[in-house]
């Protein structure tokens, strides 16, 4: 779930997004903070005959650290290792997911490093644990993850703006450029902006349909852009909708894919730290070449008991059907090729502990 999202007015001092931290250390001018999640949950999905899957959920720790050196100017370093839900392909069972330097001043934030993006840590309309998140059109190449990326941030009273600069170098061969901009207006909140990406020189084989095989490569990229608003109604009920845009071109063979997207939330607290929260998904796809066309719909309902600020247990429910035309990823290798969901529903349980 896209915490920023229950409060959008995202503070650039908030260098590690974490509920809480463990002050371990602190003297002259500076301190260090230990941080976390234990999160284990538990996946009956359709597709797999609803056999149980328990994993570790993306559990972290990380330290975040802050040193004062005049007024008006800190120098900040952040390191996050995580537990992969499955070791990954060289047999390590944990990863390195952020790893910054950076300094804030009055003119803004500026962070150096691997770190997710912009776009991701802003989120659009997504409330959901397991489900949510297929009309996210930001992702698709790079995972919302950028290996070495200069972000900025910058606060100013109601309004902020934020902004993204990858680096391309010889590790991933990613271009990326974003930016946004918000504000909060009493209950009325809203971010508006877009970016760019593009891996170089891919070579993939991939599977359609028909079970036919084939390679693909060239240069793919992603132009896309969104706009959310979001509405608290009364002291205990949000309301939001994501409009998504996005054209993902390849220059080898110059074929293009626009994709529309709409997500449509609500989050309710009915009762002292008992939630509902429900939200519907819509993504409409058309290949420019052949004008072939397809669209997914997504929807996911899922119940939430908070004991406290650190700790919650969570239930959710998704349904999704339809086709794409492909252009998703793994994290770690571009993937083209359709998928198609018929009538699924799957369901999750949860728990997570924050410090």
């Amino acid at each position: 779930m896209k915490k920023s999202l229950l409060a959008l007015a995202v503070s650039a001092a908030a260098f590690t997004g974490a509920a809480s931290a463990a002050e371990v250390y602190s003297n002259d001018g500076g301190s260090v903070d230990f941080y976390g999640q234990l999160r284990t949950e538990m996946k009956f999905a359709d597709a797999d005959d609803y056999n149980a899957d328990l994993s570790t959920g993306s559990s972290r720790i990380g330290v975040d650290a802050k040193y004062n050196v005049m007024e008006g100017f800190d120098v900040l370093g952040l390191v996050e290792v995580g537990v992969p839900a499955q070791d990954d392909e060289d047999g390590n069972d944990v990863e390195v997911r952020r790893h910054l330097i950076g300094f804030a001043t009055d003119y803004g934030t500026v962070q150096f490093g691997r770190d997710w993006t912009t776009s991701d840590d802003l989120g659009g309309t997504d409330y959901s644990y397991f489900f949510g998140g297929t009309a996210n059109l930001y992702d698709q190449l790079n995972g919302a993850l950028s290996e070495s990326q200069i972000k900025y941030s910058l606060d100013l009273d109601n309004w902020w703006v934020k902004a993204t600069y990858g680096l391309n170098d010889s590790s991933n061969h990613q271009d990326l450029f974003e930016a946004f901009v918000g504000a909060t207006y009493g209950d009325l909140s809203f971010h508006v902006g877009g970016g760019y990406n593009r891996v170089h020189e891919f070579m993939t084989t991939v599977t359609d349909v028909n079970d036919n095989s084939f390679d693909v490569g060239g240069d793919l990229s992603n132009t896309y852009y969104e706009a959310t608003l979001v509405y608290n109604l009364l002291d205990n009920l949000q309301v939001s909708g994501t409009y998504y845009g996005s054209q993902l071109e390849n220059t080898d063979n110059d074929s293009k894919i626009d994709q529309n997207a709409l997500s449509l939330g609500t989050y309710w607290t009915f009762v002292e730290k008992t939630s509902l929260y429900a939200g519907y998904e819509y993504v409409h796809q058309k290949d420019d070449d052949s004008d072939a066309s397809d669209h997914g719909n997504n929807a996911y309902l899922g119940l939430e008991y908070k004991f406290s600020s650190w700790a919650r247990v969570f239930t959710e429910v998704g349904y999704s059907d339809g086709t794409t035309l492909g252009f998703t990823n793994n994290q770690t290798d571009v993937v083209v090729g359709p998928t198609e969901v018929d009538s699924e529903t799957n369901f999750g349980i949860g728990a997570r502990f924050y410090w």
